[in-house]
């Protein structure tokens, strides 16, 4: 009688062993299709009595990890992510420029240029003709005014990209604060022996969305909990959730209450790419990376083009045997480090057009294109804007600006197409490794289908013995 009671026990405990196995293998074909959901498995043990293995049982229930891939991922969601906003950022400045325009046509800045030019040719011709003279003036206001446009995108680019500074801040403490709840509960869970896989695929969610802001490193401890750093070494979440602000007027992060700049622990991710977009120190506009101080560099580019666009044709314009000086491009108002947004045609020259001669017309057209500008000139060491060039005349200092921004573009586009190969091939590997086979799990469930048919015999013939035994007594 007691072997049969054994053997019944036995039974019973396997089929609820098979029965929570069944649980996990539908519970992993439920979430095949969830990508934030990892594989979870059972761990069986086989307890001893009397010296004779008893029924299995589950010992826990863990989730299938991969983590130095994950770690993996984790850094080339950064790289992405950081590479997306310099695409994203260079492209604007390359498309306000109409530098990467592919109708064939001239883009505006060397269009304007060359009509600019052609209306001082067409006036050394024929000087006393007072269209012509106009025209003159109407190409140089219309290029004035196109300067002065882009120069007024400043603004607004930079709001741009504070916002998205301020808007990736609020979600890394938000997602830090969502971590740091999980992790508590994980604690909690992993104290009383209930498995927290799951837990763990809602707290690797949150840590994803930092990810690509931010690069970060992780550990885990003994109790479950994830701490999280940044690869700088700022901590995000410890024992609870750090909380950071960001200060539009300095450009500078800061734990909350805090007065100490964490920008250099912020090295990789979106974060670090608006960073540096908005960075205007002497270190960021000398660096040879254009996406270092790229903002900045932008306008002292324009800049160096209306300070020199204004030079060459006002030394031109001047008449040498006249005591006076005299201008075409008004520089009362032209401030250092800021021409871009204070070119304008000087307003005297509509009052004397009789001043303005076929000589004269020919030095302005013939200075455009033979007055050499040295490096020093294109890219002054006090407003320092990215251009290696020199010894060119101001159509190659408009064609080098448009040239550096185009490339600036591509070569981005090309390094964010590289990362995503990249983020993209690391993706699959951890979810081959993590995620769920569905012929596998139902191959595992026809296992268990056929273990558990195998054990209600078992019990059915039991319960049989049981009854015989019964009936024998009566």
């Amino acid at each position: 009688m007691s072997s049969l009671s054994a053997a019944l026990n036995t039974a019973v405990i396997g089929l609820s062993t098979l029965q929570q196995q069944v649980r996990l293998a539908s519970g992993n074909v439920s979430n095949a299709q969830n990508p934030d959901y990892t594989r979870k498995v059972a761990t069986l043990t086989t307890p001893v009595s009397d010296g004779l293995p008893a029924a299995s049982l589950i010992a826990s229930i863990t989730r299938i990890a991969a983590p130095e891939i994950r770690q993996d991922f984790y850094a080339s969601q950064a790289q992405y992510g950081e590479l997306s906003v310099q695409l994203t950022y260079s492209k604007d400045l390359a498309e306000a420029l109409d530098a990467t325009n592919t109708t064939g046509d001239q883009p505006t800045l060397t269009a304007m240029l060359t009509r600019f030019e052609d209306a001082w040719k067409q006036l050394e011709a024929t000087p006393e003709d007072t269209d012509l003279r106009n025209q003159v003036v109407l190409r140089g206001q219309e290029l004035a005014t196109e300067i002065r446009r882009l120069n007024g995108m400043q603004s607004q680019l930079q709001t741009r990209a504070q916002q998205d500074v301020t808007t990736n801040i609020d979600a890394i403490n938000t997602a830090a604060t969502e971590i740091a709840k999980l992790n508590a509960k994980i604690a909690s869970q992993t104290a009383s022996g209930t498995p927290t896989g799951d837990l763990e695929d809602l707290r690797d969610a949150e840590v994803a969305k930092l990810a690509d802001k931010v690069g970060i490193r992780t550990i885990t401890n003994d109790r479950g909990e994830l701490f999280v750093y940044t690869e700088g070494g700022v901590q995000l979440v410890g024992t609870v959730a750090q909380q950071f602000s960001y200060d539009t007027l300095t450009n500078t992060i800061t734990t909350v209450g805090g007065t100490a700049s964490l920008n250099n622990g912020f090295l990789s991710g979106a974060v670090r790419a608006s960073l540096d977009y908005l960075d205007t120190s002497t270190t960021a506009l000398n660096d040879s990376d254009p996406n270092v101080g790229m903002l900045q560099k932008f306008f002292n580019q324009l800049d160096s083009f209306a300070a020199n666009l204004v030079s060459v044709v006002n030394a031109a314009y001047d008449d040498p045997a006249t005591a006076a000086t005299e201008e075409f491009f008004d520089t009362a108002g032209l401030t250092a480090g800021q021409e871009a947004g204070t070119i304008f045609v000087d307003s005297a020259w509509t009052t004397t057009p009789s001043n303005l001669d076929a000589t004269r017309a020919g030095a302005v057209q013939q200075a455009l294109r033979n007055t050499v500008l040295t490096s020093a000139q294109v890219n002054p060491t006090t407003d320092p804007n990215g251009l290696a060039i020199g010894s060119v005349n101001i159509f190659g200092l408009v064609n080098g600006v448009l040239a550096y921004h185009a490339r600036t573009a591509a070569t981005n586009d090309d390094n964010k197409a590289t990362a995503e190969r990249m983020q993209d091939a690391l993706d699959q590997k951890y979810r081959n490794l993590t995620g769920v086979n569905i012929d596998d799990e139902l191959a595992q469930l026809q296992i268990l289908q056929n273990n558990y048919a195998a054990l209600a015999n078992v019990m059915n013939t039991v319960t049989q013995m049981f009854d015989q035994l019964v009936n024998i007594g009566r």
